[in-house]
């Protein structure tokens, strides 16, 4: 019973340095120091870590196909709690996925082939798959449109030049940073916070 007691302690504990800590270095050493925690039972401070983990990509500039796996991630704790699927997130899937595509379009010799494979590993394979799905939430409309963009690209240089233009990058960036915020809105504040503040007002 202690002993449960204690990791729902250190959950909060986690929680409230992701959410507060302006240290990283010490957020990671911190969760890498308290016990382990059971992620699958723990569905509210799961989608705390992954957005931490977006967050700290964003923070130094990265946009990969990793932010993917954690927005899928996060929409599949999201369903499996009833919560609404923001539009933030649809828009923030949508220009990670072609940020990670068009990235390769510009200033490689071998450009063709990787964006190429790019379209493939992304569009054609992850993509496609949550369409045939029919049960994924992060299908937009603008997504199936930017899909058309990507595979018009392949054949087409006119195409592939104006993704070029596309600022993609500022673009993934910026729809991020909107989702993180909706989302840490949308959760409240942290646990141990919101204890404190009973405690408090009980005294």
């Amino acid at each position: 019973m202690d002993r449960e007691i204690d990791r729902e302690i250190c959950g909060w504990i986690i929680e409230f340095l992701v959410r507060k800590s302006t240290d990283e270095m010490l957020v990671k050493k911190l969760i890498q120091s308290l016990p382990p925690l059971s992620l699958h039972s723990k569905p509210r401070l799961k989608k705390m870590l992954l957005l931490h983990s977006i967050k700290s990509e964003i923070l130094v500039g990265n946009v990969t196909e990793k932010i993917l796996d954690h927005l899928e991630m996060i929409e599949r704790i999201d369903c499996s709690q009833r919560l609404r699927i923001p539009d933030s997130m649809k828009e923030a899937y949508c220009a990670v996925a072609l940020e990670s595509t068009a990235k390769y379009l510009a200033g490689s010799w071998n450009r063709y082939n990787n964006y190429l494979d790019a379209v493939n590993r992304i569009w054609r394979g992850r993509i496609e798959n949550l369409e045939k799905s029919k049960t994924s939430k992060l299908v937009s409309e603008q997504l199936i449109n930017r899909r058309r963009q990507v595979e018009a690209a392949v054949g087409d240089e006119e195409a592939a030049n104006d993704l070029i233009r596309t600022n993609t990058r500022n673009n993934a960036l910026l729809n991020l940073r909107l989702y993180l915020r909706e989302s840490f809105d949308l959760m409240g504040p942290p646990l141990l916070e919101r204890e404190h503040g009973s405690v408090s007002g009980v005294v």
